[in-house]
């Protein structure tokens, strides 16, 4: 969707239509981008979905950063100090030793490329303080709420394999068919059991066609 708010209305529609409001435990977990947390804020925010960064972005992020201008050795003693804190929802302390790090590299010029280790910091270090709200795993874990959305990115995945790839081409209605067929052979409730189980008492042995135009 380029609509985000389009698209967050179509998806709390959704959970309101598969009951999920009245759930006691509800979870809303995304990256940081500040187009899902908008989502978030205006259709979940007021249902108590809690707020949840993803903790396989936290991970990226850390790792990238301890990383940085060190050496393999160096850089992953520091990645498991820092990722251990995260886990144990330390992330303050997280913060303040990238401040300090940021500190010993200095400020990065304007023309220095993503990749510069200045840069690498700095981007992680704006990243975990503006999402440090959402990163109280041991919090989440202990109520039984998920942290990460790989389960969902992973069933995307599988729908990309039949939807998308060389010689796919869809119209807008065959693509949606499929993307709903795909859908359901992938769910966990087994819809189309259940269809070809009571099709035959709803076959009426008689077709409907279109009128010609």
């Amino acid at each position: 969707f380029d609509d985000c708010d389009a698209f967050g209305k179509i998806l709390a529609a959704t959970v309101w239509a598969l009951g999920c409001v009245t759930s006691k435990l509800k979870a809303f977990i995304a990256d940081g981008a500040n187009a899902n947390w908008g989502i978030w804020e205006k259709h979940f925010k007021h249902l108590r979905f809690t707020p949840i960064l993803d903790i396989i972005h936290a991970v990226t992020y850390v790792y990238s950063a301890a990383m940085a201008g060190r050496n393999s050795a160096e850089g992953g003693e520091v990645y498991r100090r820092w990722i251990t804190w995260v886990w144990q929802g330390k992330v303050l302390k997280v913060v303040e030793e990238l401040a300090e790090r940021l500190r010993e590299l200095g400020e990065a010029p304007p023309d220095a490329p993503d990749s510069d280790p200045r840069n690498v910091v700095a981007r992680t270090l704006t990243y975990l303080r503006n999402q440090s709200s959402r990163m109280d795993y041991p919090e989440y874990r202990r109520l039984g709420l998920p942290i990460s959305s790989s389960p969902i990115e992973s069933t995307v995945k599988q729908i990309n394999y039949r939807v998308k790839g060389t010689e796919k081409f869809w119209s807008r209605q065959g693509g949606e068919a499929m993307l709903q067929l795909r859908g359901d052979i992938l769910s966990s409730s087994m819809p189309l059991e259940v269809y070809w189980a009571t099709r035959p008492s709803k076959a009426t042995g008689t077709r409907s066609y279109a009128s010609a135009q």
